[in-house]
């Protein structure tokens, strides 16, 4: 049975997202482990997660990624950092985020590439979830993270030379219910074929000014694919998005040029 883990205005964000670090400073960080498992091996010892209050705050997350036998395909796990409140103000621990250095950690934990995701603020405000490893912590550069799923890519060698492709869906393999109050703008994007995908997170990698207040003017900034739509639109009742680890076919997430992360959300039209 799921262990209950208890977090005190934690994040679940579960937002698999990768960003190639291969060019990252020069860290300073302290890799100290909990055992955690490789990269792309089976998921063991879950426990639960809830966080409510949780829209504008600030999150980051770590992938090991591993090369797929036989072709040029990637998977890895990624860890965020849930279960522990920051101990410095958001600016701060993007700094130190962004100090981490993907040779130091490669060598530390394993893996064929290591890719940082974030700085990251949650748009939705709040989520439960099935983190891994019973929770064990992974502490890089004072941030703490937790073991959440699996992310795949198509190429990893593209994946680590190229930015993250937007407006393309990814899978992203995890068990978690984003929740959206009534009364909320959610902000969303729509595929040609009418697939509805909603934000539940944004970056500030691409654009550091990024904000919750900026969203107002996303729509301004955006320059979508031909049949894409992005829309706003105010919530009357309270919205949950779902997703399950084993889900066939597998749940899958979109970003925008911003590195915006957008959940589908296959219910709506």
């Amino acid at each position: 049975m799921a262990r209950k883990f208890n977090i005190l205005r934690a994040l679940f964000a579960g937002a698999a997202l990768a960003t190639a670090v291969a060019s990252a400073p020069t860290s300073h960080a302290n890799a100290q482990t909990a055992a955690a498992p490789p990269p792309s091996t089976a998921l063991t010892g879950p426990c639960e997660v809830r966080a409510l209050n949780w829209r504008g705050r600030a999150f980051y997350e770590v992938l090991f990624m591993n090369r797929v036998p036989g072709g040029p395909a990637g998977s890895g796990n990624y860890f965020n950092s849930i279960g522990s409140p920051l101990e410095a103000p958001g600016d701060v621990t993007d700094a130190r985020f962004r100090e981490l250095n993907a040779d130091a950690l490669r060598r530390e934990y394993g893996g064929d590439g290591v890719f940082f995701n974030g700085p990251r603020r949650f748009v939705a405000n709040g989520v439960t979830g099935i983190a891994y490893n019973n929770c064990a912590p992974r502490v890089m550069n004072s941030i703490t993270f937790y073991l959440y799923g699996t992310f795949e890519v198509p190429n990893l060698e593209a994946f680590v030379t190229t930015a993250p492709p937007a407006y393309r869906p990814l899978v992203s393999k995890r068990t978690n219910t984003f929740i959206f109050n009534a009364g909320e703008k959610v902000h969303e994007l729509i595929t040609p074929e009418g697939e509805v995908y909603t934000m539940f997170s944004l970056s500030l990698k691409v654009d550091p000014q990024n904000s919750i207040e900026r969203l107002a003017t996303l729509g301004e900034r955006l320059t979508l694919p031909a049949g894409w739509r992005y829309r706003v639109r105010t919530l009357d009742r309270e919205l949950t998005l779902s997703s399950s680890y084993d889900a066939n076919p597998p749940n899958t997430i979109v970003l925008d040029q911003f590195e915006g992360n957008y959940q589908h959300n296959p219910g709506q039209r």
